[in-house]
């Protein structure tokens, strides 16, 4: 494809994850590209003054008074904080499976929302960081990349395994 493409970012509501996206955003912004995120609504205004486009995303119903950008997990990492006091096997039913339930409760709730966005944006590309996959995103027929930085065990074998794909950046 010639000319500027339209590249669709969707991170974890989190500082890690937003911030690779914002950094492999920022080039291509400076190389000419559109950069829009589909955020968190906790992240609305955070991410316009750096030259980005906002797509802004409710993972659960709207609370009740604003939140701070990431506010639900800088809460959620000290709230779950003793259950990394328990061996691993019981954190499977106090943590693993009530993190996994909350997680996909979240994508299926904001299905709909992804989906008006991507007919709005009309991405050339989806990049997202986030520990499960949005089906919204990764069927919605344009090229999809997926970082894992919430989630690195995906990767399977070492540092040379075919799943890790290097694009250049010109």
């Amino acid at each position: 494809m010639n000319g500027p493409l339209t590249v669709l970012f969707a991170p974890e509501s989190a500082y890690g994850p937003t911030n690779n996206c914002v950094g492999i955003g920022d080039v291509l912004r400076r190389r000419g590209h559109r950069v829009v995120f589909a955020a968190e609504a906790s992240w609305k205004g955070r991410l316009t003054p750096l030259g980005f486009e906002e797509e802004l995303v409710d993972l659960a119903p709207p609370p009740e008074t604003p939140q701070e950008a990431g506010q639900f997990w800088k809460d959620f990492v000290r709230d779950t904080a003793p259950e990394f006091r328990k061996p691993t096997i019981e954190q499977l039913g106090t943590w693993v499976r009530p993190v996994w339930e909350e997680l996909v409760a979240g994508a299926r709730y904001c299905e709909p929302q992804l989906k008006k966005i991507v007919d709005r944006v009309r991405p050339d590309v989806i990049v997202e960081d986030n520990v499960v996959c949005f089906p919204a995103l990764t069927t919605a027929d344009v090229p999809f990349v997926r970082i894992v930085s919430c989630n690195p065990l995906e990767v399977k074998g070492g540092t040379r395994s075919p799943a890790l794909l290097r694009i250049p950046v010109r």
